[in-house]
């Protein structure tokens, strides 16, 4: 079998568009995205751009809505590992390797790491413009006056965006983005984030990319602050965290429970309190 189970040529068009993608922040750069044994959009372009990169000397980490242990990212996680070889861990600081779908992790990225997003949608401005060509035009004049409408009318409507998820973002100043469907409570995370971020879209055979301390920002008006997710006087009921992502679990009993969505950070806290 193959190493990583692409042959050689396939991976290294993909290399080539990822540099692409590396050299113009935010840009979407097509490729020939290949049949995998999962189906596509089930994250066959996360994983294809993982196989192209991985090496022996990799450490893989993969999550999906920020846990370790879903269904999708055992999966994945599994396959890569059979075909590679490499080691894996669910341990954030000591990924080399860090394949995500929704989800960025809550503890920070280093240099040496690559975050891998799992992307359905890679157009921003599919939302707003349909037709490919138009959007493309519109991509390449940064006429960006779409989005701002839809903002101004939710923000007229509403009083703010109601965009929970993939909130449209600006790279490097020049190129909105559409940062896959992490919420928005992840998006400050994108900003002049020390590790490499690349997105890869199967089903839509486009990769983009944001290299290590690039600019980004979300899209906002200048007399509004942009809001994440609020989970004030909220605690982890595993870990007592205050300052994580939280999910809302309800039990048998009606009531409502919160624990940190990201599973490594939730044990690693809990880890850290026990031993004190």
């Amino acid at each position: 079998m193959r190493y990583a189970f692409l042959d050689e040529e396939a991976k290294k068009e993909i290399r080539r568009s990822i540099l692409k993608a590396i050299a113009i922040p935010g840009y979407i750069v097509s490729f020939a995205s290949r049949e995998l044994p999962v189906a596509r959009g089930w994250g066959t372009g996360g994983l294809q751009v993982t196989l192209a990169i991985i090496n022996e000397e990799d450490n893989l980490k993969v999550i999906d809505q920020g846990c370790d242990g879903s269904v999708n990212a055992v999966n994945i996680r599994n396959f890569i590992s059979s075909v590679t070889k490499v080691n894996t861990t669910t341990s954030t600081t000591d990924a080399t390797i860090i394949q995500t779908r929704h989800r960025i992790p809550e503890i920070h990225l280093e240099e040496n790491q690559t975050l891998v997003f799992q992307v359905p949608m890679p157009d921003i401005l599919e939302t707003v413009e349909p037709n490919i060509s138009k959007a493309k035009l519109l991509h390449a004049n940064a006429d960006y006056s779409k989005l701002w409408v839809l903002l101004y009318e939710d923000t007229s409507q509403f009083g703010d965006s109601r965009i929970s998820n993939r909130y449209p973002v600006m790279v490097n100043n020049r190129y909105a983005m559409d940062p896959s469907p992490i919420p928005k409570y992840d998006t400050p995370k994108l900003n002049n984030c020390k590790a490499l971020q690349i997105f890869g879209a199967g089903r839509e055979k486009k990769i983009y990319a944001i290299p290590p301390y690039t600019n980004v920002v979300p899209l906002k008006f200048e007399d509004r602050e942009f809001k994440v997710e609020s989970f004030e006087n909220k605690v982890c009921s595993r870990c007592g965290s205050t300052h994580s992502f939280l999910d809302e679990v309800y039990d048998d009993n009606g009531d409502i429970h919160y624990y940190c969505n990201d599973t490594d950070f939730c044990d690693t806290n809990l880890k850290s309190k026990e031993n004190k």
